[in-house]
């Protein structure tokens, strides 16, 4: 025991040094201590509690006394010196404890949901060539907003004189030509670019609308995902306690050996289990990591949060809100406005374009001033090919409006029964379901330890349970990423400031 008490002694006074050098000041880190220092005061009580009789007769041994010939003074050598060795070995366990969970803190950043949606939003790649987009369908507006440029002309040479009394000399001329923006040629094609612009700004909004539900959708899957983990390591846990006593009544001979297989075969199972849920949690964090970019690090760790469900209005109150919020739709809608004035900028392409005209010739005998309108008139070409592909397009516009209203109200409505139905399940599983499979696994535990029912019975009542309160959790996150998919047709306003807010 010598060696042991010097090299539990040597940790802990290396480890007291780097705490002199690097003390906790924040109040997170003095929390974190205090609560580690009760912890640990009332495990070295439950442990010193447990040195009895038993405990000395296992320790006497190695420090080579025997119970027979240990005095009363001897006998409290014993428990001081076992007392010293457990509380240096408990200290080394806690300093070391302390260090780990600082530097895995120090090296983890933790996100709320709110901070994900942010962070997509201002960093994904996707999001920001949606952004530019629309800046460049703005530059398109500025151009079909400009009036057309003058046109000039400027000469120079020299005038000779073959069979007139003309003088000789310099001679120069210069024009300019302005053509006239026509109203009816102007107005279809700005009206043109501004359709354009809303079906930009709508498509952008429509993109972060679906980037902020990815995100929400990804989030809750890793809390259920994470839910789903710790039940399954519940289980585990109780399915170990069920094996372990089976081997004990085995072996004494209270038992069948089919039982024993049986509970063996649950710990297995569990087993099983547990290890999958973990890959599945990993999966689900690499889902939320791709939905919100690479600027989150890969060692991000998220705030738990339950799934907000909120009650929603009834059908057709969503439809309405559907017609008149939804950017998906709106953007239709532009992409027909749109649509339309090309088509009306093409058949008024066809009247006659005018331009303001002046011109000057200067020689050394006269000089012209010449002022006029220029007319041009189409006469072989009267659009008649930009006129049809116009008018389909305008047609292919307003049917893909109609089939993308229909498209989003079955969407909803499907959306809609799916949050009935998931919500009328999240409330029979808690109401009833799951209290009622609690009862039947407590009273099958009961009458389990009173003999009253064999380890079959017992087992498949918490296998019920378990079915039930993993029924119940799916149940709670369906809820949730049902109502994120119906705030996602519905473009729920707040989003929708959110996204306004992140462009400032």
């Amino acid at each position: 025991m010598g060696p042991i008490h010097r090299q539990s002694d040597c940790k802990v006074r290396c480890m007291g040094k780097f705490f002199k050098a690097r003390p906790f000041t924040t109040d997170i880190e003095m929390a974190y201590l205090h609560n580690m220092l009760r912890f640990w005061k009332s495990s070295l009580i439950s442990c010193l509690a447990a040195l009895n009789w038993g405990g000395l007769r296992g320790l006497v041994p190695r420090l080579n006394i025997t119970m027979s010939t240990m005095g009363n003074v001897q006998i409290s050598n014993v428990m001081k010196r076992g007392i010293k060795v457990v509380s240096r070995w408990f200290a080394a366990i806690f300093v070391s404890s302390v260090l780990l969970n600082h530097a895995v803190a120090q090296n983890q950043m933790s996100y709320s949901l709110n901070e994900l949606i942010l962070l997509a939003l201002e960093s994904s790649p996707q999001v920001l060539a949606a952004r530019d987009q629309s800046k460049a369908v703005k530059g398109q507006l500025s151009t079909a907003r400009a009036i057309p440029n003058p046109e000039f002309e400027v000469g120079t040479g020299q005038q000779r004189s073959v069979t007139g009394p003309l003088t000789v000399g310099n001679v120069s001329s210069w024009s300019v030509v302005q053509p006239l923006d026509m109203p009816y040629t102007r107005f279809p094609r700005v009206n043109a670019a501004e359709a354009s612009l809303r079906s930009a700004e709508a498509t952008r909004i429509a993109f972060e609308i679906e980037t902020i539900s990815k995100v929400q959708q990804r989030f809750y899957e890793l809390m259920r995902r994470e839910a789903e983990s710790k039940a399954t390591e519940e289980d585990l846990s109780l399915t170990k306690q069920i094996r372990d006593r089976m081997q004990v009544r085995y072996d004494v001979g209270e038992t069948a050996r089919f039982e024993l297989i049986r509970s063996q075969t649950e710990f297995l199972n569990a087993q099983i289990a547990a290890e999958s849920s973990k890959l599945r949690v990993e999966q689900a964090r690499s889902a939320l990591r791709q939905a919100v970019g690479h600027a989150l690090p890969a060692n991000f760790v998220v705030l738990a949060e339950q799934p907000k469900v909120e009650t929603l209005p009834p059908l057709n109150i969503l439809l309405s809100e559907l017609q008149a919020q939804s950017p998906e739709l709106q953007k239709a809608k532009a992409d027909v406005e749109a649509s339309e004035s090309r088509l009306s900028f093409e058949k008024n392409a066809r009247l006659p374009k005018l331009a303001f005209k002046a011109s000057q010739y200067n020689d050394p005998n006269f000089t012209d001033r010449l002022y006029g309108l220029q007319i041009s008139i189409p006469i072989w070409d009267f659009k008649g090919g930009q006129i049809a592909e116009a008018e389909a397009n305008a047609s292919k516009a307003r049917n893909q409006l109609n089939a993308q209203s229909q498209s989003l109200d079955q969407q909803l409505e499907t959306a809609y029964k799916l949050y009935q139905m998931a919500s009328y399940q999240v409330k029979i599983l808690e109401q009833e379901v799951v209290q009622l499979a609690a009862s039947a696994q407590k009273i099958a535990e009961v009458s389990y330890r009173y003999g009253e029912r064999g380890m079959l019975e017992y087992l498949d009542a918490q296998r019920t349970f378990r079915a039930a309160r993993n029924d119940l959790i799916r149940a709670r996150f369906d809820l949730a990423s049902v109502t994120t998919e119906i705030q996602r047709l519905r473009a729920n306003p707040d989003w929708v400031a959110k996204i306004e807010g992140t462009k400032q």
